[in-house]
């Protein structure tokens, strides 16, 4: 058994108080202690373990020999220590590792400075695995605060696979998850048509639940503005954004592509909170915008995202619903701004929609009910109002050992509108019918066999009908009999799993149907085939469907086509992809999509992406073909998009995007 010697040195080192010394052996020679297999502990949070130590003249200790500290959550090797009375702790040939954060850095020299500043020159830093790592920071000098995080990194160079890529003279960022202002991550883009895109957002912490992100902008060839967004969380159940900005163009871009308008602002107001009054909900999305350019102008959009400019409708809700122990109360509020008209004063809004629902009990009578309010106003004469109501009664049975259910249903529905200050009599329609609906289902399993079946057929049968209309309110439809069938099952073997939905509406007075439904989702193996069909009687025809295939390779290779077609309006298009498995992290992609209605490629994309914990990567490249009518005939925007995006843990990373056209 080894003899275990305890030294206890009285304010020896700057850092400590009292700290103790632990050796298996130790002497003294010329007030020098030599001690074998030391263990320093300061206050059980400060450890140092070496093969050996000399302490001289209780002001200065010296460690070598596979020097190990450990500190909190950090670990840190070197071949040699050096503590001084009042002074920092100096290093040799050093490695550290910060398990928190999952990064090392190996340092030819490097100074521990008041155990949490950790100084160092001629430095590697990364996040990857210590032997071959994919990437890392060859760093001239540098340090890194354990206590906040803080890296602050100078004369650096990027090596990817032991090649230097990239130089940059400076580099500070914060490990710290916690808040702080300062700079965040900019937006770069280029586009042949607005020019470089840069945007820097500045980010400031406003209080503890609050913070505020302000972002100038340019694109070099159109204009620049500034945009903002402020945050914050009043309560433990809500959450809340506010929104604005303001872009200008330059005279040259304004005057060229001839613009409706030269300054592009707006502002937003989102917000959400449960428990508004005990079990309610709140929902408030605001919006106002001169025009969608405001949308699409916004710093983020570095993709530059042309799909904000294809909806010239903005809309603004404010919803809220309330739960009952048996039932809900919504009110929700639409306000439309068509961007395509001078004004708005014939624009249609919602306000309010009143719904009012009781859930089904589970008496004898089964009931449930249903009223819906709409009241649609204009700022110009067109105002009117539709209201409506459902009241079902239904009485259950079970038949046959319970093999088969019969639902019995007395359904009462009616709708009714009119315009405000209207002499004119309203439009309405009230029904009552009897609804009779069989269901079962049919459950068979052994072993790695299992088959659910569960058919259900339902008849209308009219009662009571009266309606009466006024095509330019509201367009009322009459029930009338009828019988629909649905059909859901699902077959599993230990290979093979299918699941298959069916359904079919018949109108017995007007001997139509409507268009036949199925849904089907296959399996087996490596093979995975999906369809969703459509199917007219009147015109004997499919009218739409959409089919895919996909097939894993034994190496994880996918390969997967998928046809869309659709009668009305036309579309046909068939979409080829396939990922090829470099190894378990990096894939290559590639895309290709054909329309088949007007026979051309609509885009083809290819790319190489890799994820690893330590870092991500995604490169691809896309050309895109837009058709356009011009005075010649169609012709096509041919697109080039150049995107990447690099991540290093845990310093951040790049994203961009470029088109060219």
């Amino acid at each position: 058994m080894l003899k275990i010697i305890s030294l206890f040195l009285f304010a020896v080192f700057s850092f400590a108080d009292i700290v103790k010394i632990y050796a298996t052996s130790a002497k003294e020679v010329n007030k020098t202690i030599i001690l074998n297999n030391p263990y320093l502990i300061y206050n059980d949070e400060f450890f140092i373990q070496s093969k050996k130590a000399i302490i001289k003249n209780k002001h200065t200790a010296i460690f070598s020999g596979d020097v190990i500290i450990f500190y909190k959550n950090g670990t840190l090797k070197s071949d040699k220590v050096k503590i001084v009375t009042s002074k920092n702790i100096t290093l040799g040939y050093s490695f550290y590792y910060d398990k928190e954060l999952g990064i090392w850095f190996k340092a030819k020299d490097a100074i521990l400075k008041n155990k949490n500043i950790l100084i160092f020159k001629n430095a590697i830093f990364s996040s990857c695995c210590v032997k071959k790592p994919d990437w890392y920071l060859f760093v001239k000098k540098g340090s890194f605060n354990k206590k906040n995080k803080y890296l602050k990194l100078y004369n650096i160079t990027l090596y990817i696979h032991r090649t230097p890529v990239f130089y940059f003279p400076f580099f500070f960022n914060s490990l710290n998850k916690k808040r702080k202002s300062g700079l965040l991550r900019p937006y770069i883009g280029f586009s042949t048509k607005e020019g470089f895109l840069y945007s820097q957002p500045i980010y400031f912490v406003t209080s503890i639940r609050s913070d505020l992100e302000i972002t100038p902008t340019i694109r070099t060839f159109r204009g620049r503005g500034v945009y903002s967004q402020f945050r914050f969380v009043d309560s433990p159940y809500s959450f809340g954004i506010i929104k604005g900005g303001v872009f200008i163009d330059y005279d040259k871009y304004y005057e060229k592509y001839n613009l409706a308008h030269k300054k592009h602002f707006g502002y937003e107001f989102n917000y959400k909170r449960d428990k508004v009054f005990g079990g309610d909900k709140l929902y408030v999305d605001l919006k106002y915008a001169n025009d969608v350019d405001y949308f699409y102008l916004n710093p983020t959009n570095y993709r530059f995202n042309t799909a904000y400019l294809t909806d010239k409708i903005i809309t603004s809700k404010i919803n809220y619903v309330k739960n009952f122990l048996t039932s809900v109360f919504g009110i929700y509020n639409r306000y439309f701004i068509d961007t395509s008209v001078l004004n708005n004063e014939n624009t249609l809004q919602v306000l309010p929609q009143l719904n009012y629902h009781v859930f089904e009990n589970k008496r004898l009578l089964i009931t449930s009910f249903d009223y819906n309010f709409y009241n649609y106003y204009s700022q110009g004469s067109k105002r009117y109002f539709i209201n409506s109501f459902n009241l079902p009664i239904a009485l259950n049975f079970s038949l046959f050992n319970n093999y088969l259910n019969l639902k019995i249903s007395e359904i009462f529905k009616g709708e009714h509108g009119n315009f405000y200050n209207s002499s004119t009599a309203p439009s309405y329609s009230i029904d009552a019918y009897t609804q009779f609906k069989f269901l079962s289902s049919f459950t068979k399993y052994n072993n790695n066999f299992l088959h659910v079946v569960s058919p259900e057929i339902t008849f209308n049968v009219k009662n009571f009908s009266k309606i009466k209309k006024r095509a330019d309110i509201i367009n009322l439809t009459s029930i009338q009999n009828s019988v629909s069938f649905n059909l859901y099952q699902i077959l599993k073997t230990k290979n093979l799993y299918l699941e298959h939905t069916f359904h079919q509406f018949y109108n017995i007075e007007n001997k139509t149907s409507e268009p036949m439904e199925n849904q089907i989702n296959f399996s087996i193996d490596r093979l995975n085939i999906s369809d969703t069909n459509k199917f007219d009687w009147n015109l004997k025809k499919p009218i739409y469907n959409a089919f895919s295939l996909q097939y894993t390779f034994l190496n994880n290779d996918t390969f997967s086509i998928s046809h869309i077609y659709q009668y009305s309006p036309i579309i046909k298009s068939i979409d080829l992809k396939f990922n090829k498995q470099i190894n378990k992290y990096k894939k290559l992609y590639f895309e290709y999509n054909y329309d088949i209605i007007n026979k051309y490629p609509k885009f083809w994309l290819a790319g190489v992406s890799l994820n690893k914990k330590c870092w991500q990567y995604d490169f691809s490249f896309k050309k895109a073909l837009t058709p356009v009518l011009k005075e010649s005939g169609i012709s096509y925007n041919v697109d080039y998009i150049l995107s990447f995006y690099v991540n290093f843990y845990p310093i951040g990373g790049l994203k961009q995007s470029i088109l060219f056209r």
